[in-house]
């Protein structure tokens, strides 16, 4: 193997940037694990698969924790001249699948603490709301949605986990006015440019266009829209089934329904009420936890985790702390 095969396999295996991005986040105040790793079914099979990077940020008040923000990071090394295109949704605001205040999941619910959502809202107003994206090699001509696609899938193949791991934890590793909210966000990270077109862009323009730019804006980053399908519904199934059904009963759980319920909770917002619901596989819970992702550019990525950070702190700042 010659001196640049050699390295232009190793960047192409995504390995130095993940680290890459591993030491961004620790400068930035993050506890940083590599390989998140999670089970799918395969045939039958149980197999196991993983996500790059599971990055926390801790918020402190007086050296105690107050909440935490969760990072869910799959990195894509991608060759040089490939770009990523999205499309914007073309919705009209009352008809979107999209909901503002979802790409940053304020997950306040199985604690006596409530978050402002208002915060979120305002995050998810910033960003270029997409519902489909292709990616362009502009050396060799070819267009596929494969990598981009993959990378997706597998971000919401694990947030089904993590959201076990992290609501369980907090519900009974404390007592019950020390359980802290979380904030919850994947990242969907790449070196290649981030393009969305533009809202008149149609077939003609496309074929007259002499480059990417006269039918797309350069973005640092933006959110996309990834709906689900029955075999995630399965797989959903499976882990909540196995994780959640033996709780409900248990004292914890009241306790924590009581206390949100007695403080003005809606019956459906109770921890118990989540639980069910994600065992049940509902619409509405799932496509808050389960359909918006970042897709983020390496080179604006300190700016992304700065803005991020920031928006959770006020998130928190105005949180209530209710008492049994």
């Amino acid at each position: 193997m010659n001196n640049e095969k050699w390295k232009a396999k190793l960047v192409s295996s995504s390995l130095p940037l993940e680290y890459e991005i591993l030491k961004a986040l620790v400068l930035q105040g993050f506890a940083v694990n590599s390989d998140y790793t999670y089970q799918r079914d395969e045939q039958g099979i149980l197999k196991d698969f993983s996500v790059d990077i599971e990055a926390t940020a801790y918020f402190l008040n007086s050296n105690k924790i107050t909440a935490s923000l969760d990072l869910l990071i799959e990195c894509k090394q991608r060759k040089k001249n490939t770009k990523w295109l999205f499309f914007p949704d073309p919705n009209l605001s009352d008809f979107s699948p999209i909901t503002l205040g979802y790409t940053l999941r304020c997950i306040d619910e199985f604690s006596p603490t409530t978050l402002s959502t208002n915060v979120a809202i305002k995050f998810d107003k910033k960003f270029n709301a997409c519902i489909k994206g292709i990616e362009i090699d502009i050396n060799d001509g070819n267009v596929y949605d494969s990598e981009l696609r993959h990378g997706i899938y597998q971000l919401k193949y694990a947030l089904p986990r993590l959201l076990v791991k992290l609501s369980l934890h907090n519900i009974f590793s404390n007592h019950l006015n020390d359980n802290k909210p979380f904030l919850l966000c994947p990242i969907l990270l790449t070196n290649a440019e981030l393009f969305v077109a533009k809202r008149e862009i149609n077939v003609s323009l496309v074929e007259n266009a002499e480059q990417l730019k006269d039918i797309a804006e350069p973005v640092p980053w933006l959110m996309l829209y990834s709906d689900y399908g029955p075999d995630f519904k399965m797989h959903c199934k499976r882990i909540f089934q196995n994780s959640l059904s033996g709780i409900l009963s248990t004292q914890e759980v009241k306790n924590l329904d009581v206390l949100r319920k007695k403080h003005g909770e809606d019956d459906f917002m109770l921890p118990s009420s989540i639980f069910n619901s994600l065992i049940k596989c509902d619409r509405f819970t799932f496509s808050r936890y389960f359909t918006q992702f970042v897709i983020c550019s390496k080179d604006r990525f300190s700016d992304f985790t700065k803005n991020i950070k920031q928006i959770s702190s006020g998130a928190i700042k105005k949180k209530k702390v209710e008492k049994m």
